[in-house]
């Protein structure tokens, strides 16, 4: 059927070893926080609530560090095409030292105004004991996180994506059997609900770090850093990073935020329509990881492509990956439609909220190709080829000017808007995006030397 559509093997082994294990490490994250929510949904609407909104607070730390890291691999992969170790080491140290610097502010605000952040969202008292005592706990892992994903851009940039996908793994055993534990307080451990998701989640991430740091230092890898680079650094050598990666950071900062606002959005519904989206979010995310998998592989190998002074390959080899993306988007999306009824049933939750859920997981399912296309475009071949202003223009526009405006009027102007109605509004943006892309992908411009 591949070869049919005109995807040869040779393509589809060169993309595949990258995206594979790059999925597979993403589905292992994401089951993570599935996990977590599926245990902690057998508690009820108010922990799924907490836990849920207490991470939106992760998701924009988590971005603005995954655009220091995507910053920076935009540079290691074309330095790598040009296999220049010692540079890619520097860019290393710097995304370190800055990501490092971001997440003990993160950490430090998530710690000391928990109640503040879930109180952005919903005004709620059970809600709001809840996501303070996990805010708390998991705020330690912020740091944590921070340094995996700078050493996992870097792995990845040099195409090593099976050793991330390896600490992902590690990372999820030891969530699973901890969540277990100290949600439910099983074989002699204190029950302690909520809290006990975020103790897990902590110490499960200090795993997963110990176990990159150890493939890395243990094992002598390339990208090995004695943080020598820290020394080099320069000031043109700074500012060509800034200008890179500040639209990058800017970019992420603004999308989760605009996710975040989205939430803000939902719910003002009330706590069944959070409890909805948060619940159909995460099965969601679980197959959005395909498409993303895709789109950094296609950064990967564009980033090499151009280092290697193949450009006219690099415009070759994105519109097929594109074509591919949609290719991939149809099949996911027609498998989410005819199973997330199934997946619906293992939340406790009532039958109004199981309901919209499952509606909620259709409508997504028929944007899944949508969807794929405008990922692969802008965090694959427009971020991969270093023309990142024009992909914050693309997220920008689709999500603050056109997703969150039309989110907030229906809200105000649609008498007894559901949840259902209102997640397909947002959906909209998609579309937006996909248009805005295309032009661009197909004229050439966006492919830029950076290195």
């Amino acid at each position: 059927m591949l070869q049919k559509f005109k995807f040869e093997k040779s393509f589809i082994k060169m993309l595949m070893s990258l995206a594979i294990p790059i999925i597979l490490q993403s589905l292992i994250t994401a089951s993570l926080n599935l996990l977590d929510n599926i245990m902690v949904g057998k508690l009820g609407e108010s922990e799924i609530a907490a836990v849920g909104l207490s991470n939106q607070f992760y998701m924009i730390f988590y971005y603005t560090v995954s655009g220091i890291g995507m910053g920076a691999s935009i540079f290691m992969s074309q330095l790598w095409g040009k296999r220049d170790i010692s540079k890619i080491h520097e860019f290393l140290d710097l995304s370190l030292l800055i990501s490092g610097l971001v997440s003990v502010i993160f950490a430090a605000i998530a710690f000391i105004f928990p109640a503040n952040i879930i109180h952005i969202f919903l005004k709620d008292p059970t809600v709001t004991s809840l996501g303070v005592g996990y805010l708390r706990i998991v705020s330690a892992s912020y740091i944590l996180t921070a340094i995996t994903l700078s050493f996992s851009m870097a792995l990845r940039s040099t195409g090593q994506t099976k050793i991330p996908m390896y600490g992902s793994f590690v990372g999820i055993i030891f969530n699973a059997i901890l969540n277990y534990l100290f949600i439910f307080g099983k074989f002699g451990c204190p029950k302690l609900g909520v809290a006990g998701a975020a103790l897990g989640t902590t110490i499960s991430r200090t795993m997963e770090l110990s176990f990159v740091l150890f493939m890395i230092y243990g094992r002598h890898n390339i990208i090995a850093t004695k943080f020598h680079g820290i020394k080099n650094l320069t000031l043109k050598m700074i500012k060509d990073f800034f200008k890179i990666a500040s639209p990058v950071i800017f970019n992420d900062i603004m999308w989760i935020l605009g996710i975040s606002t989205y939430s803000i959005a939902y719910a003002r519904l009330g706590i069944n329509a959070t409890a909805t989206m948060q619940i159909a979010i995460t099965i969601n995310n679980l197959f959005n990881i395909f498409g993303i998998g895709i789109g950094v592989a296609s950064a990967i190998i564009i980033g090499n492509k151009i280092g290697e002074k193949k450009t006219e390959e690099a415009y070759e080899l994105s519109i097929k990956i594109s074509q591919f993306g949609v290719f991939l988007g149809i099949i996911i999306g027609i498998l989410f439609y005819f199973i997330s009824p199934l997946v619906v049933g293992i939340f406790k939750i009532t039958p109004e909220t199981r309901e919209h859920v499952i509606t909620v997981l259709k409508i997504m399912a028929w944007f899944i190709p949508v969807r794929f296309y405008a990922i692969i475009q802008v965090i694959g071949t427009l971020r991969g080829g270093g023309d990142v202003i024009y992909a914050i223009c693309t997220e920008i526009l689709g999500i603050w000017i056109i997703g969150i405006p039309l989110a907030f009027l229906a809200i105000h102007f649609i008498p007894g808007l559901t949840i259902t109605t209102l997640y397909f509004i947002v959906c909209l943006e998609e579309i937006a995006k996909c248009i805005i892309t295309y032009p661009r992908v197909m004229s050439h411009k966006w492919i830029k030397s950076l290195v």
